[in-house]
């Protein structure tokens, strides 16, 4: 097998070849410097020293079950991430072919990392406003539906605000789009502050912005939460050395006392919304209780 040994050292893949008792009998180039061990280090030594440790017993009873009818196949399913254990104690993402060598069996091991970054990033992408890297709209509704599914079968309640940004037309025209831009950046990353981890802030398109509020415990809560996170978010900014002063208006409706689907809610968001600008803008609005 020298012969092979040599063709299999120049390839761009890792290469372990293990015997039936699941020691390593060769490693490639690539295999050592993927890993991080010398050749040495791992050569007699059982496969199971590139698995992360808690996975090692199963490895070996499924390394076992190969042996007994190994046929050439993908380790798991084509989405299915691997790690593989380096020396120094990180994982890498790898996809691992497995295939049958004489008596022995070939590992085929190839770093993914780099591909699992441009999918995440591809992913999150497809699912963020560019400009503020919140929620989109695709996002919005999404995490609206499981919202709504989620208090539904768990029996609590959850607050949609639908939010606008007063004034933002008259400002870009005065001082346009490119400051209109960075304003709403930093807008975005504001109404994102102070949010918790199961909350979402969404862009919905424009200067309109929403919150996904779960497991809110009442009205009065809300209200508290949206107007300190609001007063934050209303705070001066400087915008191509412009003083920039900027009011929201925010309307609120409550899962299920407002409605029990997502256009029920929205709407019942919107209107309150609409009546707070016509309030006077910069105010918190539920249809029910009025303006805050």
């Amino acid at each position: 097998m020298q012969d092979d040994h040599l063709l299999l050292e120049w390839i761009p893949d890792a290469v372990v070849v293990t015997d039936r008792a699941g020691m390593i009998i060769y490693v490639n180039r690539r295999a050592v410097s993927l890993s991080g061990y010398r050749r040495s280090e791992l050569i007699g030594r059982k496969v199971e020293l590139l698995v992360p440790s808690r996975l090692r017993a199963l490895h070996a009873k499924d390394r076992q079950r190969f042996y007994a009818g190994g046929h050439v196949r993908l380790m798991g399913a084509p989405d299915t991430d691997f790690s593989l254990r380096r020396k120094d104690g990180t994982t890498v993402a790898v996809e691992i072919s497995l295939g049958p060598g004489g008596k022995d069996t070939v590992a085929v091991i190839r770093d993914v990392t780099e591909r699992r970054r441009m999918e995440a990033a591809l992913e999150h992408r497809a699912l963020h406003d560019p400009l503020t890297d919140l929620a989109n709209r695709t996002l919005f509704f999404d995490r609206l539906h499981q919202s709504i599914h989620g208090a539904s079968r768990e029996g609590h309640q959850f607050a949609l605000v639908m939010l606008d940004l007063d004034g933002f037309k008259a400002i870009n025209d005065a001082f346009g789009h490119s400051t209109g831009d960075k304003l709403l950046k930093k807008i975005g990353t504001r109404l994102r502050d102070g949010l918790r981890a199961t909350d979402t802030a969404a862009r919905i398109g424009g200067d309109e912005f929403a919150w996904i509020l779960p497991r809110v415990a009442n009205m009065r809560a809300v209200e508290r939460t949206v107007r300190k996170r609001l007063a934050a978010a209303q705070a001066p900014l400087i915008v191509d050395r412009q003083k920039v002063s900027l009011g929201i208006s925010a309307g609120i409706s409550i899962y299920p006392e407002d409605g029990r689907d997502a256009d029920t809610l929205i709407r019942h968001a919107d209107s309150a919304m609409y009546s707070a600008k016509r309030e006077g803008r910069s105010i918190v609005f539920h249809l029910s209780r009025g303006k805050r």
